[in-house]
């Protein structure tokens, strides 16, 4: 029984990020906060060869340490086409994922809104703390200067 109510979690998780807006599974009424207030990582220097990479919930930067300020410090790593300083808030979670780290197999990944002085529209970027990779620079976005 609680092998099916696993798969059956694991597949509504699955399927709830097919859709270009993904279905948020929890929320938060986080406030938004300035990427000049965290420590950016010094070791994010290349850009993303997949376009899709951290702004498709198919494809998130993954963080890792279960930590929610290596979130906020991925942020603090990126600025705006122009150098701009990011705002950013966490809109909730989404988009289960197979994962040895997540709770009963299945991570989450969490969804940012992120603006910036000029953007029309807020850009949503997706980030996963239970595993870990080389982080890069998605498509829209530069290095922060320090």
């Amino acid at each position: 029984m609680k092998n099916f109510l696993a798969f059956v979690l694991f597949s509504f998780l699955i399927t709830s990020c097919g859709s270009k807006k993904p279905v948020i599974l929890s929320s938060t009424s986080n406030p938004t906060e300035s990427s000049g207030l965290y420590e950016p990582f010094v070791d994010i220097n290349s850009y993303s060869a997949n376009k899709n990479y951290a702004i498709d919930s198919k494809y998130p930067a993954m963080t890792g340490e279960r930590s929610s300020l290596n979130q906020r410090r991925y942020l603090a790593s990126l600025a705006g086409p122009n150098g701009e300083e990011l705002s950013f808030h966490r809109v909730g979670s989404c988009c289960g994922y197979e994962s040895e780290n997540g709770l009963g197999g299945v991570a989450l990944v969490d969804v940012y809104e992120v603006t910036y002085e000029g953007l029309k529209e807020p850009v949503l970027i997706y980030i996963s703390f239970y595993d870990s990779e080389e982080l890069f620079i998605p498509k829209g976005f530069t290095k922060r200067k320090l």
